[in-house]
């Protein structure tokens, strides 16, 4: 009896989808960013990993890196709180143009970048949704950072 229980509840199936691929503006230094996300089942944090680049012409910038975070919430509305690590190269073509400083440095870096993220992140039956805070520092600056992120699950 025991047996035919447990082959029985092995077979349920659940509509919880634990990976993401989304795209995201802000966060990690850069504008544009292609993030893979999973989330561990039957617990409340998982990993990302991303590459990002802003496609500018006299400011170039790249990032690849990733990170981990916890959420606090239930069903499909979470607090996400994580922390990300990041490779960040900016190669600057022309002196005369000027990045946007509150997203990534306006000079030329190649450097790792640490970040923290504080946010909303929310599931729908085959998106995620996430928008937060993600101050950092690199090198000596400060950058406050911020994020808003839409993606498809699977």
């Amino acid at each position: 009896m025991f047996f035919l229980f447990a082959i029985c509840n092995a077979q349920t199936v659940t509509d919880k989808k634990n990976n993401a691929l989304s795209l995201e503006l802000g966060k990690s230094g850069l504008i544009y960013n292609l993030n893979f996300d999973h989330k561990f089942p039957t617990k409340n944090f998982g990993l990302r990993v991303g590459f990002g680049s802003n496609f500018s012409k006299y400011l170039q910038a790249f990032t690849t890196g990733a990170g981990g975070y916890y959420l606090i919430g239930h069903e499909t509305n979470f607090l996400e709180l994580g922390i990300d690590l990041n490779y960040l190269s900016i190669d600057e073509v022309s002196d005369d143009q000027k990045g946007v400083p509150l997203i990534y440095p306006n000079y030329p870096v190649k450097t790792f970048y640490a970040s923290a993220n504080i946010g909303y992140r929310r599931y729908g039956r085959k998106t995620l949704f996430r928008i937060g805070l993600s101050p950092g520092l690199i090198k000596d600056d400060f950058l406050p950072g911020g994020y808003i992120s839409f993606g498809l699950t699977f």
